[in-house]
């Protein structure tokens, strides 16, 4: 088998790069969100499994380990950053807006899949941290707050460019053509839908049901606007409000 091109035949800021780019496709789409994934892997949750379980790792390491994680994957980003910002495209302004509102039935079907007990119907797969920094650091509010801007930070623009640049970016176009460069973005086949809903529920098994109605919606914004940015601003939006929804609930469990 042929391994895969590096880098896309085109020409960086032509206009076909626009729709189907970035350069160098593969470190630029799919790198990062393998490593924020892997990374991810070693980190403490609650029931204290997994992993980071077998390894000894309690939940006070958390902080120091999803700093590491956000570092290596803000390094790749910064890596491949130019061609990623040149094939973003300009923002339509109503799609961040969407991604606020869409929050709203996210917690909604999320609170109602955790009350009707089917969270855990992956085996546990997927648990989150839902790592309280009032109580971690309790008398401490450097602590607690410098944690929240880190959080922040990955939450509202780490976690949507990776995830938006690999599902929409890689992922929707990959089951279209092996070499997913040559597929303009935003092109919607049903083997693209059934991928996004596959890549919804397995990365998101706690809160399926409002990961499956909203990444299709996204889907549906990639379809409309063609623009990496738009996925972007949307994923943002939401994570922003569901951030805010925490630190006004404590309901960390959705963190």
């Amino acid at each position: 088998m042929a391994l895969p091109e590096s880098s896309p035949p085109t020409t960086a800021g032509t206009p076909r790069e626009q729709s189907t780019g970035p350069d160098h496709p593969w470190e630029s789409c799919v790198w990062p969100l393998v490593a924020f994934l892997a990374l991810g892997a070693i980190e403490p949750t609650p029931s204290g499994g997994g992993l980071a379980g077998s390894l000894g790792l309690s939940m006070s390491a958390y902080p120091a380990l999803y700093a590491l994680r956000l570092a290596i994957t803000i390094g790749l980003l910064a890596w491949r950053w130019p061609a990623i910002r040149r094939w973003l495209g300009r923002p339509t302004w109503w799609t961040g807006l969407l991604g606020l509102l869409l929050a709203i039935p996210w917690v909604i079907l999320a609170t109602l899949q955790r009350d009707a007990g089917w969270a855990d119907w992956a085996g546990g797969s997927g648990e989150r941290a839902a790592f309280n920094p009032f109580e971690a650091f309790a008398g401490n509010p450097t602590a607690t707050w410098g944690y929240l801007l880190l959080r922040g930070l990955g939450l509202v623009v780490v976690v949507p460019i990776v995830e938006e640049l690999f599902l929409r970016g890689f992922l929707m176009r990959y089951v279209v053509n092996e070499d997913f460069w040559k597929v303009p973005f935003g092109t919607l086949t049903a083997a693209a839908a059934a991928a996004c809903a596959a890549y919804s529920i397995g990365t998101h098994p706690a809160e399926a049901v409002a990961a499956l109605g909203w990444f299709g919606i996204v889907t549906g914004i990639a379809a409309s606007t063609r623009q990496p940015i738009d996925c972007i601003l949307a994923h943002a939006g939401t994570n922003l409000a569901l951030g805010a929804w925490v630190l006004a609930s404590g309901a960390w469990w959705l963190m």
